[in-house]
């Protein structure tokens, strides 16, 4: 049984434990093992949780960020689990007969047909009523629990929402877990993962207010914030309880998270350096040019919405800045977008939540122009720049990991990877896909968030075979390394492209588990077995 807090971080649940503020999360720590849980590069979570499920790298499972480029254009658009190009654990274990109940895990949405339930994660468009496996299982619920509510809540934050947001996150996270526990009791099952949203929201939104030293900090609301925070943990603290006490004690437990949260200070626009370094180019249209001197005077998105706020026709910057927003849509009517790059010009352009640089590649890019010799050096250059970028108020350093796509990534998708990433340790910097070209600067205070996320997340372990590990283990523990742990348990052989190791230093040497033996299968020959059987069955359609 695996429950996923998504965003859930040791810089909030260890002072709570210490506390006593969460029982059944100390009974985890003190009965088994628990470590810090290091996400994907990038730590988004389509990626991350995509990688704990299929325990590879997005180069083989192919997502990257919570939006993709459409082929043969410039444009992007969301991703989905038709996206997701290879096998996950409950297809695994599916096809060993086995049984999974998967409950809001993102980028699962539209569900596919699996043994057992799935409601979809996010992002999930529930107004559609189609995001159940199989599709009557909604309607099954809602007749049990009324409106089904398990989502994300769609309230954009803004000073004054918080005890609002708070008992939002507090009834959805009871309904979640009463409908998980329902779930587990109606089958038999050998997978159930029910990931709870309420870390990550309050982690974005409530960070300011946890953070002396933040920008947005307000002494007035430190205290009672930092009681809502306390309260949204002991719920979900409450759901571990309910769903670990629920099963027996032969069962594996974990409850995980798919990166860490911490405060984020300062958005940047990297097209804006991209443009002042001459990589990116505009067109040369006279509308386009008039576009761009208002921009260099200020007219821009960021600007614009702040006048909106003071003038009372948005209630704040951050609610205005979702992608939804109607006064975000009019204002990129008269300012700059995407649409109005010049491709033929550009060599690099900057997309995705965290500042990603694209090479514009001749003959992988709709109006690529760099030519496949020109990478590597133009590549190296753009890392030397990154690396000595200074915040141009504080002249500090903002990026100090710098990765290659080739550093990171193998596989057969690693094409749709990012030609250079690059992230701040401590998440103080933060670029992001909805402020491209936000403002004419730089570095702004950040538009939307006071939290952001963070590499080191939380994995606590208890089970059958589980040793008792008092302190954090010194070997670093990965995201991918839970899917081959998962399948190991249970008896069913690893697929050989898997990109994550079993833990076997978390079991006692006498267990089930270290007894077995880790066993792999050939997943490239399976892939040959099932393409000729896809062609025996088209065949013999055809025949009939």
């Amino acid at each position: 049984m695996v429950i996923g807090l998504d965003g859930a971080t040791f810089d909030l649940i260890w002072p709570l434990l210490k506390e006593g503020k969460l029982p059944y999360l100390a009974k985890m720590v003190d009965l088994g093992v628990h470590s810090k849980l290091y996400s994907t590069v990038l730590p988004l979570s389509p990626s991350a949780w995509t990688s704990f499920a299929t325990g590879k790298n997005p180069g083989k499972h192919g997502v990257y960020d919570f939006s993709k480029r459409i082929e043969g254009t410039y444009k992007h658009r969301p991703t989905t689990s038709l996206d997701v190009k290879t096998n996950t654990l409950w297809d695994y274990i599916g096809s060993r007969g086995g049984r999974s109940i998967v409950i809001n895990v993102p980028l699962t949405y539209p569900p596919k047909p699996l043994n057992g339930f799935m409601i979809t994660g996010f992002p999930t468009p529930t107004q559609r009523g189609d995001y159940t496996y199989p599709r009557e299982l909604l309607a099954m619920l809602k007749s049990k629990f009324g409106e089904v509510k398990i989502h994300k809540p769609r309230v954009l934050y803004r000073k004054g929402r918080e005890e609002e947001i708070t008992r939002t996150l507090i009834e959805i996270t009871k309904q979640q877990a009463a409908i998980t526990h329902y779930l587990m009791q109606l089958v038999h099952w050998n997978l159930a993962i029910s990931v709870f949203d309420a870390t990550d929201v309050i982690g974005h939104y409530f960070w300011a207010y946890l953070d002396k030293n933040h920008p947005k900090y307000d002494h007035k609301l430190a205290e009672p914030v930092r009681r809502m925070v306390t309260d949204v943990h002991v719920e979900l603290d409450r759901a571990i309880g309910k769903l670990n006490e629920s099963v027996g004690d032969d069962h594996l437990k974990l409850a995980i998270s798919d990166h860490g949260f911490g405060p984020v200070y300062k958005g940047v626009y990297v097209n804006n350096w991209l443009l002042e370094q001459k990589y990116m180019y505009f067109k040369r249209s006279w509308a386009v040019r008039a576009k761009y001197l208002a921009y260099r005077h200020g007219f821009h998105v960021y600007n614009l919405l702040r006048a909106a706020k003071k003038l009372r026709l948005v209630k704040s910057v951050e609610s205005a800045y979702s992608t939804k927003s109607r006064a975000l849509r009019l204002l990129r009517l008269i300012s700059l977008t995407f649409d109005n790059i010049d491709w033929m010009r550009t060599r690099v352009y900057s997309y995705g939540n965290f500042g990603q640089l694209y090479v514009n590649l001749k003959g992988d890019e709709p109006e690529g122009i760099v030519s496949r010799e020109e990478v590597d050096s133009l590549v190296k250059e753009l890392v030397a720049k990154i690396r000595v970028l200074e915040d141009p108020e504080t002249h500090e350093h903002m990026f100090d990991s710098i990765y290659l796509a080739a550093e990171l990534y193998n596989g057969p998708e690693t094409g749709a990877a990012p030609d250079v990433i690059f992230l701040d340790t401590d998440m103080k910097y933060a670029p992001h896909r909805m402020f491209e070209l936000g403002s004419n600067r730089l570095v702004t205070p950040h538009p939307v968030y006071s939290g952001n996320h963070k590499m080191d997340g939380v994995l606590f372990m208890k089970g059958k075979g589980v040793k008792k590990i008092e302190d954090f283990p010194q070997a670093q523990i990965n995201l991918i390394d839970l899917a081959p742990t998962i399948l190991h348990y249970l008896g069913i052989r690893i697929p050989d492209d898997t990109d994550g190791r079993v833990l076997e230093e978390f079991f006692e040497a006498s267990s089930d588990f270290a007894q077995r033996g880790v066993e792999y299968w050939s997943a490239e020959i399976a892939e040959v077995q099932r393409i000729r059987s896809s062609l025996r069955k088209v065949a013999m359609k055809r025949e009939i």
